[in-house]
């Protein structure tokens, strides 16, 4: 009886694991823009390229549709998805509510070597201006100072919501986001924290995410107006 029992589960798990697979691999793509805005996903050739059968990669599709970062068409099959000027807008919205949320678990557990951490990334920061390294310094920044709340999911969450707001940006814009008051305004937040002024840190925290948020849109959408007025 339990031979059989686990005969029968075998393969779905097996057909589990590639799923899974296959999802995070295409969500770490569409996220980091490897996989821009509006490219089909040719089920055909994916399983082809990933070694699968096409099943694991029509769940997987359906799993990233559920999550937002690609729409499935009657005719052309799996598109990756963008998001819309007041997508975005929501997306800091909840970002902001989110991080200043973790931010208050967090401060009252911040170790010494925590901020350690926080500084050397700072640091870090300030000497690269790389757009692909900063983005994921300014990340780990910014996770150092909530992971002590323990809420991984909440954390995971957030890092998807940063991800897929970030790669709509276009390089032009990226590279101007007024990284100089950034860098003083995570120093700033760094000191809050460290005198535990927990609600001016988490004030601080909110402005810091909706200004940079409202300065990012305002650029992409002077940039759309100008394709569409080219076009």
């Amino acid at each position: 009886m339990s031979e059989t029992t686990v005969s029968k589960r075998a393969p779905k798990l097996l057909r589990q694991t590639s799923t899974g697979r296959v999802a995070a691999m295409l969500r770490d793509q569409i996220l980091s823009g490897a996989l821009p805005e509006g490219m089909q996903l040719r089920q055909e050739k994916l399983a082809a390229e990933l070694g699968v059968s096409r099943v694991p990669i029509r769940e997987a599709l359906h799993q990233l549709e559920a999550e937002g970062l690609v729409t499935l068409e009657s005719h052309k099959g799996a598109v990756v998805s963008g998001l819309s000027i007041d997508d975005l807008e929501e997306v800091y919205e909840i970002r902001a509510r989110l991080e200043t949320w973790l931010l208050e678990l967090s401060m009252p557990l911040l170790t010494q070597q925590d901020y350690a951490r926080a500084e050397a990334l700072l640091a870090t920061m300030a000497e690269d201006q790389q757009d692909e390294h900063w983005s994921s310094l300014n990340w780990s920044f910014h996770s150092t100072l909530y992971a002590p709340a323990n809420r991984p999911q909440t954390l995971e969450l957030i890092r998807k919501l940063y991800l897929n707001a970030y790669r709509h940006f276009p390089l032009p814009i990226r590279l101007t986001g007024g990284r100089d008051r950034m860098h003083r305004e995570h120093e700033f937040l760094l000191k809050l924290c460290r005198e535990g002024d927990v609600q001016r840190a988490k004030d601080h925290l909110e402005q810091h995410i909706l200004m940079g948020a409202r300065q990012l849109i305002s650029r992409l959408k002077a940039m759309r107006r100008r394709d569409a007025d080219y076009s």
